[in-house]
């Protein structure tokens, strides 16, 4: 049932989310990722097309009260979310949709949702990050400016809470263009007496009231590097007011003061970076790209120790290829803003085939996910409890078209029940259908593995029980994609009049079993 959460005090946010909530006839309010002075960033769902996503809400009056300041905010919303749109880079999560609500109370940007923890966590947690982390995290960020500038879009806020790392180690900036939307080319729209950006990482022009371009980015980003390098702030100070003050007369500690292990060649970029005047900082984000490369590690590089507890964001240049079937294994969960919708297991049961019906298969799956530590607690790792479990999410993902994730499910069912038993049989005859899916095997190849399935099965039993049937209908599915169309032919027709005689007319497998016979017309 849909409820109201207050978000902490000290946000600034006077509106509640309601759990449950619908916007715009389609995106479902499933909890709260977190919040901010601007507003909250929710967690969503996209009843249409099966998705997560993030939805971020900004409440139009806490910066414009008046009426003309509305429409010329709504204005610059519109404007603002199809620049944003357009910056189609891996770097950055997608924009799926913006929505202006009936009452123009609210306005909403819909985004891919991205599982992974903000730079301003990891540095909360770690302190200095080890120096290819931190020099990895600088390459991506680089990467994602490079794009955006040509554009060109200038980030304008960017800081540890707007950079995101993934759980398989790439590096997401967000909030591209929403300052932007609060300042722009006609004039400030603010909250009385406060100032646009963080004053941590604010270059000197925009403190100075001037126009912000990319090199403003590069300052920002100067910031954010001499913070993973030296776990300190460049410039620290009781009030915003004399935080601004240095960044205009201050200059900044050399990170090699602070940390001897920094190469010099990277302590000289990030003073670069931090030059008063724009004109004496790199030229563009390319630059910074290809000066931080040198100092990358190499494929196959051993990983950081930080890595059991953090997404590493040097994975993608240790292991740029990584196997067909490599998994990036989640981290332990943090706790979070995000409400679960089902915390039982019965609800959470109750609420996958609810979705299931509804053909919201991934976000079925999600709910099921939620709940497998506390299953395997209660009913032990090896229980069929747990198999079951692990049936149903893999069922989902397969509907959701999700292979890859349908198989590590599968394969979790195989370890826990027993191989020449129904339950593991079935998962068995599954995970091969999966792995075909995904090109890991050939038909002809996941034909050879049915063939010696439905053997050990004659040799135990005949072909005619449930667990022979189920083989010989997934070798019917199979066989015409090996390329013996008469074959194939041959032996649907065989399991055809097998199941006209085991099988009533409405039963499932002789309704697919005829489906296969008149694709090819046997």
């Amino acid at each position: 049932m849909p409820g109201s959460i207050v978000l902490a005090s000290g946000t600034g946010i006077e509106l509640g989310v309601v759990v449950g909530e619908i916007v715009d006839g389609r995106y479902e309010i499933t909890g709260v990722l977190g919040a901010g002075g601007m507003g909250e960033v929710l967690a969503g769902y996209d009843t249409v097309l099966d998705r997560p996503v993030a939805v971020k809400r900004i409440a139009v009056r806490q910066f414009a009260s008046r009426a003309d300041l509305v429409d010329e905010f709504v204005a610059r919303f519109r404007r603002e979310a199809r620049v944003t749109a357009r910056i189609r880079h891996h770097g950055v999560p997608q924009v799926f949709d913006a929505v202006l609500d009936a009452q123009a109370d609210s306005v909403y940007l819909v985004m891919e949702h991205i599982d992974g923890v903000t730079l301003r966590d990891y540095l909360a947690e770690i302190g200095e990050l080890p120096v290819g982390w931190a020099v990895a995290i600088a390459t991506q960020i680089a990467t994602v400016l490079s794009y955006a500038h040509v554009l060109p879009v200038v980030h304008r806020d960017l800081k540890p809470a707007n950079i995101v790392v993934a759980q398989d180690g790439t590096v997401k900036v967000i909030d591209f263009g929403i300052a932007a939307l609060l300042d722009g080319s006609t004039g400030r729209i603010t909250r009385t007496g406060s100032v646009l950006g963080t004053a941590a990482y604010m270059p000197p022009e925009l403190v100075n009231g001037q126009e912000a371009g990319p090199r403003a980015d590069l300052y920002a980003l100067g910031c954010v590097m001499h913070e993973m390098f030296s776990g300190r702030r460049v410039f620290e100070a009781r009030s915003e007011f004399d935080t601004h003050n240095r960044h205009l007369s201050d200059p900044p500690t050399p990170l090699r003061a602070l940390r001897r292990d920094v190469p010099a060649p990277i302590e000289q970029l990030v003073l670069e970076l931090l030059a008063k005047d724009p004109a004496q900082r790199p030229s563009s984000a390319q630059l910074v790209y290809e000066r931080l490369l040198p100092f990358l590690p190499a494929p196959g590089a051993p990983e950081d120790p930080a890595s059991r507890t953090h997404p590493d964001p040097t994975r993608l240049f240790r292991r740029p290829n990584p196997p067909a079937d490599a998994v990036v294994e989640p981290l332990p969960p943090k706790p979070s803003h995000e409400l679960p919708a089902a915390t039982g297991l019965s609800e959470a049961a109750a609420r996958y085939r609810e979705l299931f019906a509804l053909g919201r298969a991934a976000q079925a799956a999600d709910v099921l996910l939620g709940v497998v530590d506390q299953a395997e607690q209660r009913f032990g790792p090896d229980s069929p409890q747990l198999g079951d479990l692990h049936r149903d999410i893999a069922t989902a993902l397969e509907h959701s078209g999700e292979q890859r994730r349908a198989l590590a499910q599968w394969q979790r069912v195989e370890a826990i029940e027993e191989p020449t038993g129904t339950r593991g049989r079935r998962a068995r005859v599954a995970a091969i259908g999966c792995r075909a899916a995904l090109g890991e095997l050939t038909a002809a190849a996941a034909v050879d593995e049915l063939y010696r399935m439905l053997g050990e099965i004659r040799s135990a039993d005949n072909e005619f029980g449930d667990d022979a049937l189920l083989v010989r209908l997934a070798l019917a599915e199979h066989l015409p994609a090996a390329g013996d169309h008469a074959r194939a032919a041959r032996f649907v027709a065989r399991l055809r009049d097998d199941l006209a005689v085991l099988r009533p007319p409405d039963d499932p497998m002789r309704r697919k079993i005829e489906a296969l016979a008149a694709e090819l017309r046997c």
